[in-house]
């Protein structure tokens, strides 16, 4: 009859993790693809409407986007080297877009040229509006008789007021201080040409290789031309991030698994519960990745920086077992021993991974997704095929390791008697009392990622050239149709004085209207005086006045305008059949605009008062969970236990407060989320201490091994140069350490010999 069941399990278990298999190989061409871009491990903030969706849809489509600067005191060197970069691409990656010559440039010129009096500028419009149509004509005179004034446009016989010129000076003020010439974009900064080329990268594209080479390629040209190279974008930054993430992840991985085995090898004098431990991690971890294939679109790389810590944890399991089953005798008590107490633990660490998986940063989601599949792929390998696997395996731990665990196990449960206890909760109260008010508690985004000195410098010289800040807010203006939304962005011109926008160079038909109006009231009246003082004779006048008649009528539509136009386009969203355009502002003061239909986001504060509702709700959900996990730890253990338990994690909570706040070290989400996990995890001590029937110097034997090799996983990746790994780790570390230490006060409660 058990054989029957056995088997019946091995066959559940067998099903299910094909199944798992066989549903991965079926969707492999829709599985989930390896997401690199470090912006998207940020928290997602509220807004209501659809405001949210086009914000991040822009930041989707902006993220494909590399700028190069090459700089030189030369135009004509700069611009060498900034085709040879281009050719270079051109020629090895031909699916990457680059773009040196200004296409979109050259456009918007000839639109500008085509629609002058529709387009005109600001100054001139101000004038107009203000009956200082005379200004604007005897500031053309003035210019066009000046011997210091050099026209931007030639064709002057055209345009007697100058409103082209007043126009293009407009644009090359709001559009970055750049410049073109020989049909390439330039920056002129401090005496230096910066020449500018574009890069658009495609979605399905290996950029290591890419980057690889073209970083190579880079340093040989600010070599041998002698120029200065500067390069930013997400894509660049994705690249180091996933080169740091892979090398640390290879690194962690085997520093883990090289002292996990020479622990096994101590203690168990054999390779095969290694071996065996390995082979279960493996398929657990493989069934994690499988099934997160299959229900997300995207697996960020860190998941798996982060997914390393499921070893430690898996290793538990099999500790447990492979301790017990190498000290009992009958190998049939073995399940009956350790399951109670396994089965406790495992429900409060998936509780932990639980909590996490409820947070709005996705790649907490994904680990808590990652870790819970492995664990319970994990638990039912050791309940279900480690029976059979170890079924003839009669080895028995040696003597002389039980003896000692035995004897250091009784020396230091009567070192914990109640007076060292009370001792030690007023000692880490009075510590915490001096240390945890000055602890330094830091939710911002800058603790989400630290780019490599060299990018950070690269960022803030191509942000100087370009006159713009890094922490620029983002302005929305939403429309029925795009015109609709060109015509909202237009009222940001009564807030802000220094901000980048579409409506800058282009404006709404209703505004090419009341252009064309003033125009014709204002500056048509002047055009005979006008081309008499400038010299011109009567044919340029009829010209004119005919070419304006004919003219007057057409408007530009902004949507046929951007159609061809891969720059502009990507100001612009749809969702939900409505138009967003996106501009920005370097501009800090807080504006209040009364318009349903603009929104202001300062990227950092929102991210950063998202990551301090995230931290707050997690530690909520936190509470709920551990709180139902004492009612049932009273209930299946007894309320001595489960208060001293409550105790024991408040005491370690304490202590690695207390030791980030003397040590200096900042406190952040990720800690929090650590802390979190932390507990769940470190219970397990607590409850097999407790719950298991096995001999306790077994237990304390096992407990031991799974604290290692946790401690191990959790303790490596505190070295992680990636500051949400780093915190996660080190929070880990010392709370399981502090919670080992403390958890066999709970045999003291208990009137067994050791």
């Amino acid at each position: 009859m058990k054989k029957n069941i056995l088997n019946k399990k091995v066959f559940l278990w067998l099903i299910v993790h094909l199944s798992i298999l066989l549903l991965f190989l079926f969707r492999f061409n829709h599985r989930a693809k390896i997401e690199t871009n470090f912006l998207s491990i940020a928290p997602k903030f509220e807004e209501s409407g659809n405001f949210q969706n086009s914000i991040e849809t822009f930041f989707l489509q902006n993220s494909s986007e590399i700028k190069i600067l090459v700089e030189s005191e030369d135009f004509d060197k700069a611009k060498n080297s900034a085709i040879e970069i281009e050719n270079y691409i051109k020629e090895i990656f031909q699916n990457v877009s680059v773009n040196l010559y200004s296409k979109n440039y050259d456009d918007i010129l000839e639109t500008i040229i085509k629609y002058k009096y529709q387009l005109i500028s600001k100054d001139i419009r101000n004038a107009l509006l203000n009956n200082q149509a005379s200004r604007v004509a005897e500031e053309g005179i003035a210019n066009f008789y000046s011997p210091f004034f050099i026209p931007i446009v030639d064709n002057i016989e055209d345009d007697p007021f100058f409103v082209l010129n007043s126009k293009f000076i407009e644009l090359l003020q709001n559009n970055n201080n750049i410049e073109t010439r020989d049909g390439i974009n330039f920056i002129n900064y401090e005496g230096k040409f910066n020449v500018s080329l574009n890069m658009d990268i495609p979605k399905k594209f290996n950029g290591m290789i890419f980057f690889d080479d073209l970083t190579e390629s880079l340093k040989k040209i600010e070599n041998n031309e002698n120029v200065k190279i500067y390069i930013s974008g997400v894509p660049i930054h994705a690249y180091y991030s996933q080169k740091s993430a892979q090398r640390e992840i290879t690194i962690i991985s085997a520093v883990s698994l090289i002292f996990i085995c020479l622990i096994f090898l101590f203690i168990f004098k054999s390779v095969k519960p290694y071996i065996i431990s390995m082979i279960s991690i493996a398929v657990s971890s493989a069934t994690s990745f499988f099934l997160l294939s299959i229900i997300l679109d995207s697996i960020h790389i860190f998941t798996f920086v982060f997914g390393t810590s499921l070893i430690g944890i898996s290793l538990d399991y099999s500790i447990h077992f492979i301790t017990e089953w190498y000290n009992e005798k009958d190998k049939k008590e073995v399940l009956k021993k350790i399951f109670p107490s396994m089965s406790l633990s495992f429900m409060t660490t998936i509780a932990s991974y639980f909590a996490l998986s409820l947070t709005s940063l996705s790649l907490l989601k994904q680990t808590a997704l990652f870790s819970i599949f492995g664990l319970a792929s994990s638990f039912l390998t050791v309940i279900i095929i480690y029976p059979i696997i170890f079924k003839n395996d009669y080895r028995f731990l040696r003597k002389n390791i039980l003896n000692k665990t035995k004897n250091i196990l009784a020396s230091y449960v009567n070192f914990l008697n109640i007076k060292f206890v009370l001792i030690l909760i007023i000692l880490v109260a009075l510590i915490s009392i001096l240390n945890i008010p000055k602890l330094k508690v830091n939710f911002s985004s800058n603790q989400l990622y630290n780019p490599p000195d060299f990018l950070s410098r690269n960022e803030t010289e191509i942000y100087k050239r370009l006159n713009s800040s890094l922490s620029r807010n983002i302005i929305i203006s939403r429309g029925e149709s795009l015109d609709d939304a060109l015509e909202n962005e237009e009222i940001l011109e009564n807030y802000f004085t220094n901000y980048s926008a579409l409506s800058k160079i282009f404006y709404s038909k209703s505004r090419q209207i009341e252009n064309i109006k003033l125009v014709e009231d204002n500056l048509m009246p002047l055009l005979k005086k006008q081309t008499e003082d400038l010299g011109f004779d009567d044919e340029i006048y009829n010209k004119i006045k005919s070419e304006f008649e004919n003219n007057k009528n057409e408007f530009l539509n902004i949507e046929d305008l951007i159609e061809n136009m891969s720059e502009l386009k990507k100001l612009i969203v749809k969702n939900d059949g409505k138009y967003f355009i996106i501009s920005t502002t370097d501009e800090i003061e807080t504006k209040i605009i009364e318009n349903e239909n603009i929104k202001i986001f300062n990227i950092n504060s929102e991210i950063n008062e998202t990551l301090d509702k995230t931290a707050k709700t997690a530690i909520k959900t936190a509470l709920i969970a551990y709180v139902i996990i004492f009612f049932f730890m009273i209930i299946f253990l007894s309320k001595k236990h489960a208060f001293a338990i409550i105790i024991i994690q408040i005491i370690s909570i304490l202590v690695n407060l207390s030791v980030h706040s003397i040590f200096n070290l900042n406190v952040n989400i990720f800690s929090v989320f650590a802390l979190i996990l932390s507990i769940g995890i470190s219970i397990d001590y607590c409850i097999f201490f407790s719950k298991s029937k096995a001999k306790k110097e077994v237990t304390f034997l096992s407990i031991f091994l799974a604290m290692i090799t946790t401690a191990l996983s959790f303790g490596t990746l505190s070295f992680s140069g990636f500051i949400p790994v780093k915190s996660f780790g080190l929070f880990l570390f010392i709370g399981i350490l502090v919670t080992f230490l403390l958890s066999p006060i709970l045999l003291t409660l208990k009137s067994i010999k050791l």
